[in-house]
């Protein structure tokens, strides 16, 4: 009989899946999305965490997360060859020159970008005539510049150069072709253990959008259930990092190849820095308004915060 019984039952399942879509089958086939970051950085921390430790998955994705460098996301994204991109000041640049992309949601009240140099140079008025790698258009680019204006020196008394992401920049600065560049985490850490300079960061002086959702008004409007699912595994990849450090830190150190002090010490700052409910922030955007010389721009030609709204009433 009771081999009977899930006879019958399994029958009934499947006549009823043959004849509209099957909401069982549904819940547990992913949806694959592709998600650029510029590098595997710890800026993009939430993005990786959310891959590796299933959080995607948990909520319905299968993320495919690929470095692009920043100029060409907003064409990816408007071409559908990309889904999602978690540069958030690149994404607010895009929809600022007009193309139809918005920013959804904010992981970073600002960035953890500092403006590192050779031993030799000590302050930022030694930084004229000198040569600063950044990521052009991206988070470093804009903190790099800010940082050189506040230190009393204009972006155009130095040289920039376009570079890839930490990653590639750090090593440029090891091997003496560049003066400078504005590292993220952890690079800027190994820096200053190797005897570099740290002239100042973005997290002491601006809020500002760096890393976040991002994605084309078309996904917005006809996929708005799949922006959704992304938003809640941010969220929850944020509340993990911000609150399991035991299990975070023993995940840098595996995933960015750190020791112990130094993934604690990540940790520190970045926990510091995240936006728990992963609303965009007005100040940080109008940070990149200003920035980009729109300071009279309506937030919402470049933000659309309807959408982590929705989400975080669904979970009250």
């Amino acid at each position: 009989m009771k081999y009977l019984r899930f006879t019958v039952h399994s029958f009934a399942l499947a006549i009823l899946c043959t004849t509209a879509p099957c909401a069982w089958s549904a819940e547990r086939t992913p949806e694959k999305v592709r998600i650029a970051v510029s590098s595997k950085s710890l800026g993009f921390l939430d993005t990786w965490a959310a891959k590796e430790r299933g959080f995607f998955r948990k909520h319905g994705l299968e993320a495919e997360v690929i470095a692009m460098r920043p100029p060409l996301t907003i064409g990816a994204l408007q071409a559908g060859e990309i889904d999602y991109a978690i540069g958030a000041s690149t994404t607010s640049r895009g929809a600022i020159s007009g193309a139809p992309v918005r920013i959804v949601s904010l992981a970073l009240r600002s960035s953890f970008h500092t403006l590192v140099t050779r031993p030799q140079i000590k302050t930022i008025a030694d930084l004229r005539g000198k040569t600063i790698a950044v990521t052009v258009g991206a988070a470093d680019d804009f903190v790099a510049r800010h940082l050189l204006r506040r230190g009393g020196v204009e972006p155009r008394e130095v040289q920039f150069v376009n570079m890839g992401g930490s990653d590639t920049r750090f090593p440029a600065l090891a091997t003496g072709t560049i003066d400078a560049s504005p590292l993220s985490l952890p690079f800027f850490l190994v820096a200053k253990r190797q005897g570099y300079n740290l002239l100042g960061t973005a997290v002491d002086v601006l809020e500002m959008a760096t890393v976040g959702i991002g994605t084309s008004t078309r996904k917005i409007q006809q996929e708005r259930e799949q922006v959704k699912k992304m938003i809640r595994a941010q969220v929850d990849t944020l509340r993990w990092i911000k609150t399991q450090r035991n299990e975070v830190v023993p995940f840098l150190q595996k995933f960015y190849d750190l020791d112990e002090a130094m993934a604690m010490e990540s940790h520190a700052i970045y926990a510091k820095l995240i936006i728990d409910d992963a609303r965009p922030l007005g100040n940080a955007i109008k940070t990149v308004l200003d920035q980009q010389g729109k300071p009279d721009l309506p937030l919402d030609r470049v933000v659309d915060a309807s959408l982590v709204e929705e989400v975080l009433r669904e979970r009250r």
